[in-house]
């Protein structure tokens, strides 16, 4: 059997769906906001209980990001499993991850993982089931994050997570300096990085698994050699600017003292401020380039062919 090839998509709403200056957030933000020509196309895609979903949110940068990913479930599923998008039901397994099941028996048709911060969606998936993927996106705000730093002090504003980590992560994010010499602001920033990376890590693992971040064996596993992807705008490869940075694959996972074998991890940084880890419980597995979702060619041509 081929190892699976997982395919990884990424979804900006803010492009497909501008903020609107004149809607506020309120109760009545996300049903105003479905007014709209784009949005209401959009929705109309959705079955009627998603749309609910989708509509109950106060923020309307979070029905965004809502409706952006029920897009991108409902489109794998027709992609992969080949079946009409009113078919596409969305369901979950035993762990309450997302999957698709066919409406002839109980297993996984296909398995796949979303993930969402700041204006983004990310999508993973892979045919069958006999893998289980993980994605977590993290978007880092310097301006956001800083100003708590220099009350708290380093090593109190980290504490503050201390939960997620081992001990060895804990001591590996306080005492972490970057090389190169840089003003304070962008030393702060680049530890930031460094804390991310390792959230991003941990949580897209966590995800592959079916469990979450109070799992009772957080601690117990650990991340090693973790690198921090450079963004985009720090390499200089002539003629790209697709807004991807360098990808960092070489982190050891470690669980009560041995090194587990039997996953893959990938971390890559994506624009300036955005990181994106992806898990893989298959060695064999490869993952494809991630892909940047345009919604009419991508999604609603899929909807309206199926």
């Amino acid at each position: 059997m081929a190892p699976p090839g997982v395919f990884r998509w990424i979804l900006d709403v803010q492009l497909e769906w501008p903020y609107p200056d004149t809607i506020k957030s309120g109760r009545d933000a996300a049903p105003r906001w479905a007014l709209e020509n784009g949005t209401r196309h959009a929705l109309e895609l959705l079955p009627m209980h998603e749309r609910e979903k989708v509509l109950r949110f106060y923020h309307i940068r979070d029905a965004k990001l809502s409706l952006g990913s029920h897009l991108l479930k409902h489109c794998a599923i027709v992609r992969t499993c080949n079946v009409p998008w009113a078919e596409s039901s969305i369901s979950k397994d035993q762990k309450h991850k997302p999957c698709y099941l066919s409406a002839g028996g109980p297993d996984k048709q296909m398995e796949f993982n979303v993930s969402h911060h700041g204006s983004l969606v990310a999508l993973v998936g892979c045919a069958g089931g006999d893998v289980q993927l993980g994605v977590d996106l993290v978007q880092v705000d310097p301006s956001k994050e800083i100003p708590k730093i220099h009350q708290e002090g380093w090593s109190s504003w980290v504490n503050t997570y201390a939960s997620v980590f081992s001990n060895r992560e804990f001591q590996d994010i306080v005492s972490w300096e970057p090389s190169a010499p840089l003003s304070k602001h962008d030393i702060l920033t680049a530890k930031l990085r460094h804390f991310y990376a390792h959230w991003c890590l941990k949580e897209a693992y966590v995800k592959m698994t079916g469990e979450a971040l109070m799992a009772p064996w957080l601690q117990d596993m650990e991340f090693r050699n973790v690198q921090v992807p450079r963004a985009a705008s720090e390499l200089s490869v002539s003629g790209k600017d697709d807004g991807w940075g360098e990808i960092c694959s070489d982190v050891q996972v470690w669980r009560d003292g041995v090194q587990l074998i039997d996953v893959k991890l990938e971390l890559q940084a994506f624009r300036d401020d955005y990181m994106v880890g992806t898990a893989v419980s298959s060695l064999s597995a490869s993952f494809l380039p991630y892909h940047i979702i345009d919604l009419p060619l991508d999604v609603h041509s899929v909807a309206e062919a199926r």
